[in-house]
């Protein structure tokens, strides 16, 4: 009889240690794709990357690998697409390490209607669920993917019409640091010095290009757990800050198409969202979209020349998406609902389209990015975004110029004081 006790222990261990082994596999850059979200199905009849271009003669043979964005975009803009083949991604290796270490510890809780209790429990770093089930978790995901610690970046943006073309041309640089959550470089896991205030992530920008506008800039603080994003507006001509709260009354960020909750994609909390995974499916999306970064270039990485003068010149390669939708709980928030395509790999979002309050299609939105330079150590390298507003045939294109992540930022350097040095 003891030895029958004995050995049910061990059995019990046995059991548990055969399920680690094949539902948990520890995290790879080999496997980190399909062990996360799931593999891309590349066999797709009529198409071949590198020399297949999609536009609105042949749209209707692969309307089923395009996000109704892009889909839009070809169908009433006339955009091409250029396509290249599938390429693997895996964040940085920190991140995969924190993912491992954290793995199966963050869980959600149901909050119904509520928008200002946070649902995300125990989550510690890393990605917080690997094999999504539902778009909540999907969300969560994209909130907490991987993006480098901190970094510097300069980009231009274009305010332009469908008829008339650019209207104008500014040039902008921003700072931004993660402050908890950090996996790559020192301090690990947080700053205090930001994580004390209960700051997530931090941005310094400031207007570069024409001189009316230079020195004009603005710090933004982030934060964990759901409320709105604050921070300060400093305005050269006055030499004073204005305190600001920024993110759901959709304000525009500097006069253009993008609304402060467009940034990335979505940059509200996820608890002011409910979000429905519509389906998952290989689709393209521009991940590696060969876009040359340089002084001069945004002409190449978009169509400035022929009608809508917006059309962007990227890279679309076959990829493993959640089709998303987000409906707000908030009152009088400017959308109705947003549908999202979501990379199951970086959890990034590529495509996003707005409806109004009337529920009239509004807003197009399409980011792309260019990989990694150092996959290991760093993101992906940003391209370009751009929002097209359908409503009023207006859209403003961003365009990077030069980024670096990683680079070791200070998170004192976040701070009013800062700010009003930046804008002198």
């Amino acid at each position: 009889m003891k030895l029958r006790l004995l050995a049910i222990p061990l059995v019990v261990s046995l059991i548990v240690l055969a399920v680690v082994a094949i539902g948990d596999e520890p995290l790879t850059r080999d496997n980190w794709g399909a062990s996360v979200g799931f593999a891309p199905d590349l066999n797709i009849e009529g198409f071949t990357p590198g020399t297949t271009v999609i536009d609105s003669s042949n749209v209707a043979q692969f309307e089923a690998l395009l996000p109704d964005a892009v889909l839009k975009m070809v169908k009433k803009y006339g955009m091409k697409m250029e396509t290249t083949p599938y390429q693997h991604y895996a964040p940085s290796d920190g991140y995969i390490a924190a993912s491992n270490r954290y793995r199966g510890t963050a869980r959600l809780i149901d909050i119904g209607d509520d928008t200002e209790k946070r649902e995300i429990e125990d989550y510690e770093g890393g990605l917080p669920f690997v094999q999504p089930k539902d778009g909540r978790e999907i969300s969560w995901n994209y909130t907490l993917a991987y993006g480098g610690d901190d970094g510097e970046n300069e980009f231009e943006v274009y305010w332009i019409d469908a008829k008339r073309g650019v209207e104008r041309v500014e040039q902008w640089k921003t700072t931004h640091i993660r402050s908890r959550f950090r996996t790559d470089i020192e301090p690990l896991p947080e700053t205090p010095f930001l994580v004390k205030k209960g700051v997530i992530f931090a941005t310094l920008t400031t207007a570069l290009k024409p001189f009316d506008k230079r020195g004009f800039s603005s710090l933004y603080y982030g934060y964990f757990e759901p409320k709105e994003p604050n921070g300060w507006l400093y305005i050269p001509s006055q030499r004073r800050a204005m305190q600001l709260t920024f993110g759901t009354r959709g304000e525009t960020w500097n006069n253009t198409d993008l609304l402060y909750e467009d940034v990335r994609g979505y940059t509200g909390s996820p608890e002011w969202m409910r979000w429905r995974l519509v389906k998952k499916a290989t689709m393209l999306a521009p991940m590696h979209a060969g876009v040359i970064t340089e002084a001069g270039g945004a002409k190449k990485a978009f169509d400035m020349d022929a009608p809508p003068h917006w059309n962007p010149r990227v890279k679309w390669e076959p990829r493993p998406m959640y089709i998303v939708e987000a409906v707000p709980k908030l009152r009088g928030y400017p959308y109705s609902k947003m549908v999202f395509a979501i990379d199951a790999e970086s959890s990034h979002i590529f495509t996003k389209t707005a409806y109004d309050r009337r529920g009239k299609l509004w807003k197009l939105l399409i980011n792309a990015a260019n990989g990694s330079p150092d996959p290991a150590k760093l993101p992906p390298q940003v391209a370009l975004s751009l929002v097209v507003d359908v409503q009023s045939e207006h859209a403003t294109a961003f365009y990077w110029l030069k980024q670096k992540n990683n680079i070791g930022v200070d998170a004192r350097l976040f701070t009013l004081s800062t700010l009003r040095k930046m804008g002198r």
